[in-house]
């Protein structure tokens, strides 16, 4: 009778935290949906950030503040390896009407150099249940307006395959970084063809940063392609200005927009492709502390240029029910 008794109780206390898990998961799901849901009663088009890099130099009531102002719901806040991924937590705690808790980015030293105890640590937080989202990783990365990392990462290293795996167990989305490149897309199509669960959003669509080098991704054709063959595509949006130059190739980067004395427009083409595939998009700031000033300008963008004007079921799906769909596993429910 004890031993019955002590092999009880012991299933109980094994079987409490995964409940208790569960229960603060799915009360956590409805303060997000209360956040998306009281800016649409105030007539606002929510958006969610899936795209944040946190590096604590830029105050949390300042990026609230900015939220406030551009009508974003929640935001991805994707810390960076110095804090791990445990900041994340830790500041939707505070603000959990706010911020989603998400794994950290892949995007330092520890991650470029395949540090084992990184990816056992990626691996461990990834399957703890905590997390909705996972941060960007890089592949081939440019030196950027606020770092200078040159770097390659090959997609189908043995790093990022620790990335799709996970991806693919857990059902959590990754946003990965790689320069379309003509001799680098083979690396990322076997990829996703090996991990077809995987759930991939590819970041800065609409953008080419050297046409002789990105002959194929000079047209919206090439991501149709890529959308139709890989059914795990995502793609968020660049968030540079529209008629910048790349100052690694001095070409303007935003192939997405018409540009004339009359404004600034989404070119006819990219935005018949968005509206053929209304369920692959999603909207990433790309805000880091360097770029903390671009902020209301980037959200301007997307609203005012990228989905103005388009289908109100587009622009919703690309706003936030896309993302929804990616962090939660399930449809937005209107």
């Amino acid at each position: 009778m004890i031993r019955k008794m002590v092999i009880f109780i012991s299933v109980v206390i094994f079987l409490l935290p995964i409940n208790a898990a569960s229960l603060e998961r799915s009360e956590q799901v409805k303060i997000f949906e209360k956040s998306i849901k009281e800016m649409l009663k105030k007539g606002i088009l929510p958006i969610i950030d899936v795209e944040y890099h946190h590096g604590g130099k830029i105050e949390i009531e300042r990026l609230i503040k900015r939220m406030d102002e551009n009508g974003i719901a929640l935001t991805w806040l994707g810390p960076n390896e110095r804090f791990g991924s445990e900041e994340s937590i830790r500041l939707n705690e505070l603000y959990p009407d706010r911020f989603v808790p998400t794994v950290v980015h892949g995007d330092g030293k520890l991650w470029h150099s395949s540090d084992k105890g990184f990816l056992e640590k990626l691996a461990k937080d990834t399957r703890s249940g905590k997390y909705f989202a996972m941060g960007e990783f890089e592949a081939r990365h440019y030196p950027s307006s606020t770092n200078t990392r040159d770097v390659h990462m090959p997609v189908d290293s043995e790093a990022m395959q620790v990335v799709f795996e996970l991806s693919s167990e857990t059902g959590i989305p990754f946003l990965l970084h790689h320069e379309a490149e003509d001799e680098l897309l083979p690396e990322l199509e076997r990829m996703l063809a090996k991990y077809p669960k995987a759930k991939v959003i590819w970041c800065h669509v609409g953008r080419n940063r050297n046409p002789a080098t990105w002959k194929k991704f000079r047209k919206p054709d090439a991501v149709k392609e890529f959308l139709s063959k890989y059914p795990n595509l995502y793609f968020d949006f660049l968030a540079s200005k529209p008629g910048s130059k790349y100052h690694g190739t001095g070409y303007v980067e935003g192939i997405m927009y018409e540009i004339s004395n009359w404004g600034i427009a989404l070119d006819p083409e990219w935005k018949k492709l968005f509206e053929e595939f209304p369920d692959r998009f999603v909207l990433g700031s790309d805000i880091n502390t360097g770029r903390f000033d671009n902020y209301d300008r980037v959200m301007d963008t997307y609203r005012n240029i990228i989905i103005k004007g388009m289908r109100k079921d587009v622009a919703e799906k690309i706003a936030f029910k896309n993302a929804w769909k990616l962090m939660i596993g399930e449809e937005w429910k209107d």
